[in-house]
């Protein structure tokens, strides 16, 4: 059952619903992205008991229905028993691990803390002093001997001696068998487990106890058992702390090892769950459970130990040694753990994190039957058993032998696998198909992916009617033959994503269609026009896959020069950069859509841009915000800006309005979100109050606005975030029901969804930057005019839908004006071939895109600059931007600033008063 289901029979309670997901991602986390996870203290200075509810639910989710779904220990509290030796907590753990082993995955081997477990719980040796380390290798083998079956049966066949109670024969026997059973045995127990401790040989790489023995000694003894004499001297009574550390230290290594597949092991390959630690009672400061607490942190720290997810109860007191992380709650908590989950623990930080549990009667009822009704962590499942699977391996090889014979023979064989991308593709990071394909075939097939395949496969029809169009044309026919763009974009949202594409691609794909239609509608009537084919490449949700898929497009356009440029680029992220620098190297023409970072210009010369620098746009939402009425009719004097420091977009847009609008009355909140596709933040990201959960970031706003009501926000993070954020305004709107938000054009994308803003949360006043917004730009511009024809002639059936407000959305004209730049810049091209049309490639193009087009065009977005690298820049100056005022009504522009076509420069806004930036 997933977690959407029970929240649809269940009224959980958010906070632990929230933690226990991140709780649940953990255990379950692949090996290859796993990172050390804190110690989870949930802390009750109250008496409490939410916490010890919480952590014996958690047991029941691990014990899951009918077997165990990760390997686990739970402590239960117990009255402080004085008699209690500090092995027995350790032994308690050990077996619960080994006895909650899931099946399939084989018996816990611990042999370095078996080894120690030993050594500490050996009696004081007597004797003369180089006997000693013998005697206790041998103590410790006759321990190894309890557990292991095969040296206890070596042993048993080597017979007793009379000093044991032999028989004569026996001992005849042990005289003869004893030095290749039991002493040739127990000598290599005692080498092994040398080179285990101490690091030599193959088992170098576990060097934690050699390097615990030259802190305490200061060398390395050449003997492993010499060296643990120290551990024996006064037994289990020695001192805690120290006999803790050594201990802990070694159960996490077993433990790490035990969490590493072997080739050769089925049962080891079936670990993929996390070992869970769970303690119900932690008790005071100076506690027995507290001091194993704190080793267990610092051995964590010290072994870097990924494979232990560890989660504290009844923490009445916290000791002030080790450093802690503090969160507000449970929410917060269970957003930071899955922050660690998507992105890994920094080094240096600290070990454990502080959970303060309140106790609620409801929400205490609430989670409690929430956690012990649906336990549903599922580790991945294998169709086979270990078994099987050996048989399989065996299977395998004698078929392997067959083939290898039927080759030799002549026998033809063939593949018969089908490929999953249709071989034009190639699977991504989310396992969605990436990469370089004609129309919709190797995208998305789910029903909240058609609006998008039907974009691709009108884009589709229309590059078959360009081939129809030329296959009639004859060899010495003049009229240029068609060229091929290429549209980068993440036309996928990644594995189970709620939004199929995200951050304005479906507007990008509908503005690049219909200019495609108007571009070749004029070329194909012409005959002096290039006509142009699309080819769509997914670069993967948010990019993430863009280097990648940049190489596959050089490499195709490598084969096949009718490709000319690429045009895309909508979201400026880090992994943008990198494909753009890739293209750059291989000469390919590149036209920007709706990026906006200053950062997209400097990726190479082979980059045009046509929307607006962010450095504009944060100076037009200054002057909007410094002039505007829009808090309750006055003018805002203090500003609250919210920024994503990780993404290249919202760290760009938050730096340029916090320059142009100073720092005084700038308030800047860093939000990063646990679903962030780059790991950590920008260098030279902008500084502020980093807020750990988007309900934090809510209640931050709300202090604020309750101080001063005339604080403004301005979000200049991404549209997909905004949501949330009214969300949890709307859960707990108290103290701030009325809020003005100033969002950056990426607000834009959040205008399309189910619920508008204002529906989310009702108390809003909304503002955001558009990128020229065709409707209010018909009257004066012919360009824009013919665009809304376009899209009302092919999109009417829309109107009053939610992809109906596309077509106030200044993507779906960004992405139409972008592709006349392109096809205007290969029309030249052509022309400067003198009609010999072979000349026309990737170079030329080049050549005139960077010397300039001209005087420009009218856009459906404004006058277009397109003067070239050689004329300036790769940009429009004072491209036209616009404020816009949403609302049930419909938008409305309070702001235009640019040349809005030949001729018309708006040089002021607000009924003149202001000047435009």
């Amino acid at each position: 059952m997933s977690t959407g289901d029970q929240n649809s029979r269940v009224p959980a309670y958010p906070g632990v619903e929230r933690f226990v997901d991140a709780f649940d991602k953990l255990v379950v986390q692949p090996r290859r992205t796993r990172s050390r996870v804190p110690v989870v203290l949930l802390s009750e200075p109250d008496g409490g008991m939410a916490g010890r509810r919480i952590v014996a639910g958690l047991r029941t989710r691990l014990r899951g229905r009918e077997g165990r779904l990760a390997p686990h220990a739970c402590v239960p509290a117990a009255p402080v028993d004085p008699a209690e030796r500090p092995l027995d907590l350790f032994e308690q753990i050990t077996f619960q691990l080994d006895e909650s082993m899931p099946r399939g995955t084989g018996r816990l081997r611990l042999p370095s803390y078996r080894l120690l477990r030993a050594v500490v719980g050996a009696p004081a040796a007597g004797g003369l002093m180089e006997r000693r380390p013998k005697e206790l290798r041998d103590h410790c083998y006759a321990e190894h001997r309890e557990v292991s079956a095969l040296a206890r049966g070596l042993w048993w066949l080597g017979g007793r001696d009379q000093a044991n109670g032999g028989t004569l024969l026996e001992l005849l026997w042990n005289f003869i068998a004893g030095p290749l059973f039991q002493r040739l045995p127990r000598a290599l127990y005692g080498r092994r487990a040398g080179r285990r401790m101490l690091g030599r040989g193959r088992s170098g790489g576990r060097r934690w106890y050699a390097e615990w023995v030259r802190q305490q000694q200061g060398t390395l003894p050449a003997e492993f058992f010499r060296s643990a004499l120290d551990l024996v001297g006064g037994g289990p009574d020695g001192d805690p702390e120290q006999l803790d550390r050594i201990l802990v230290h070694a159960l996490l290594a077993d433990l790490e090892a035990a969490g590493r597949k072997r080739l050769f092991d089925p049962w080891r390959r079936r670990r993929v769950s996390r070992f869970v630690l769970l303690m119900e009672e932690a008790g005071p400061a100076e506690s027995r459970n507290q001091r194993f607490l704190r080793e267990l942190r610092s051995a964590m720290e010290d072994l870097r130990c990924t494979s232990v997810v560890a989660v504290a109860a009844g923490v009445r007191s916290l000791a002030s040694r080790i450093p802690d992380i503090e969160v507000a709650g449970l929410s917060a908590a269970g957003a930071d753990l899955a922050n660690i989950a998507q992105r890994g623990t920094p080094p240096g930080r600290p070990s454990g994190m502080v959970v303060p549990v309140a106790e609620g009667p409801e929400d205490d009822q609430a989670a409690t039957y929430w956690l012990g009704r649906w336990p549903t962590l599922a580790p991945p499942t294998r169709r086979w058993g270990p078994g099987a699977e050996v048989a399989g391996v065996l299977g395998a090889g004698m078929l392997a032998l067959a083939v290898t014979a039927g080759l030799l023979a002549g026998v033809p064989f063939s593949s018969t696998g089908p490929d999953p991308c249709l071989g034009s593709t190639f699977l991504g990071t989310d396992g969605q198909c990436v990469g370089v394909a004609e129309g919709a075939a190797s995208f998305g097939t789910g029903d909240s992916e058609r609006a998008v395949r039907d974009v691709l496969q009108r884009i589709e029809q229309q590059n078959e009617q360009v081939e129809a169009e030329l296959v009639g044309r004859g060899a010495d026919d003049p009229r240029p033959r068609a060229r091929t763009v290429v549209y980068f974009g993440p036309l996928s949202g990644g594995k189970d994503a709620e939004d199929p594409v995200r951050g304005g691609t479906l507007a990008e794909l509908r503005g690049l269609a219909l200019a495609q239609a108007y571009v070749n509608g004029q070329a194909l009537r012409s005959g002096e026009r290039v006509p142009l084919r699309v080819l769509a490449a997914n670069a993967g949700d948010r990019f993430k896959d863009a280097p990648a898929v940049a190489r596959r497009i050089v490499d195709v356009a490598d084969k096949d020069r009718s490709i000319v440029g690429v045009v895309g680029f909508g979201q400026s992220r880090r992994r943008t950069y990198e494909a753009m620098r890739i293209f750059d190297d291989a000469g390919l023409p590149m036209v920007g859509t709706s990026g906006t970072a200053d950062e997209l210009l400097r990726q190479g010369e082979h980059y045009y841009q046509t929307a607006p620098t962010d450095t504009r746009a944060g100076q037009v939402m200054a002057s909007f915000a410094e002039h505007a009425p829009m808090v309750d009719g006055r003018t805002a004097v203090r500003v609250r800006l919210v920024s994503d420091p990780s993404d290249a977009y919202s760290a760009s847009l938050a730096t340029a309005f916090r320059d142009a609008y100073g720092n005084a009355r700038t308030g800047m909140l860093l939000y990063m979100p646990t679903d962030a596709p780059e790991p950590s933040p920008l260098p030279g990201a902008p500084a502020g109050t980093s807020i750990p959960s988007v309900e934090d970031l809510a209640r931050e706003v709300c202090r604020a606005v309750a101080e001063e009501p005339r604080t403004a926000v301005v979000w200049a993070g991404r549209g997909s975030h905004f949501q949330l954020f009214l969300n949890e305004l709307a859960r707990d709107a108290r103290d701030c029901r009325k809020v003005s938000v100033l969002g950056g054009d990426d607000v834009t994308n959040a205008l399309t969804e189910e619920r508008r803003p204002w529906q989310v949360f009702g108390g809003l006043t909304l503002y955001y930057l558009s990128h020229g917004r065709a409707p209010a730009l018909a009257g004066a511009s012919r360009e824009a005019a013919a665009f809304l024809a376009a899209y009302d002639g092919t999109y009417a059936k829309d109107h009053g839908t939610r992809t109906g407000e596309m077509r106030q959305d200044a993507h779906v004209a960004l992405a139409w004006d972008a592709m006349r730049y392109l096809a205007e810049g290969i029309d030249q091209a052509w022309r400067g071939t003198g009609g010999h049309d072979e000349r026309l490639d990737r170079g030329r193009l080049q050549a005139v895109l960077y010397q300039g087009l001209g005087l420009g065009f009218d856009g459906a977005t404004g006058r277009m600059d397109t003067h070239g690298a050689a004329g300036g820049g790769r940009l429009t100056e004072q491209k036209l931007t616009a404020v816009e005022q949403g609302g049930p009504t419909g938008a409305r522009t309070v702001l235009l600033c640019g040349t809005v076509a030949r001729g018309d420069v708006r040089g002021t806004w607000g009924e003149g008063k202001h000047p435009c930036p």
